[in-house]
């Protein structure tokens, strides 16, 4: 892999003089931090999520099917379409467990074989949250649905053009989806 050259090296680690955690319940970890730039530059208020991480599957049956869910989110006040993933649980022993619990869970589909895409940052800027986003290759529906009572997941399988029609046309709008899709195309040897 290349590694991309700058034309200047000044961008260097903020200095933490303080941090207090403002809000802090199963959701959601508010910190807000005084820092110190590397020019010592002072920034007394800023305030970041420390949200859980989450795992993201982006599965495909053996007939190259994609299985996408679609669910109302709060936080955007909308209807997404995105792959299926969800917060990793301490009962979780690594992010893989939480990705088969979750595809399991949201859709019935099961088995494949599964293949880490990487680690990617949520919001670099205003979380520590990652999403650990997986490859599940030849999956099948195997069980019902047992989403959180609280969710209504639908489901539904699109071939890798219609996929890339739907991100194209701004229908698939969340990032990690995005961003998981584009590695698992990579790796399948799709191109793009």
């Amino acid at each position: 892999m290349r590694t991309p050259k700058f034309t200047t090296e000044r961008a260097m680690p903020w200095r933490v003089r303080r941090s207090n955690l403002v809000l802090s319940n199963r959701w959601a970890r508010v910190r807000r931090d005084e820092c110190e730039l590397p020019d010592g530059h002072l920034i007394g208020d800023y305030y970041y999520w420390e949200g859980g991480d989450f795992a993201q599957v982006f599965a495909i049956t053996a007939a190259e099917e994609i299985v996408l869910t679609r669910q109302y989110k709060h936080g955007v006040k909308e209807v997404v379409l995105e792959l299926p993933a969800g917060l990793i649980e301490a009962s979780d022993r690594k992010p893989l467990a939480t990705a088969k619990r979750e595809l399991r869970e949201e859709t019935g589909f099961t088995g494949g074989r599964w293949l880490p895409l990487g680690r990617f940052n949520v919001s670099s800027a205003k979380a520590a949250t990652r999403s650990h986003s997986f490859l599940a290759n030849g999956v099948a529906r195997k069980h019902e649905q047992r989403a959180d009572p609280k969710e209504v997941v639908d489901v539904t399988l699109v071939g890798k053009s219609e996929l890339c029609e739907l991100i194209a046309a701004g229908a698939i709008r969340d990032a990690n989806s995005i961003a998981t899709s584009f590695r698992a195309f990579q790796v399948l040897g799709w191109g793009l």
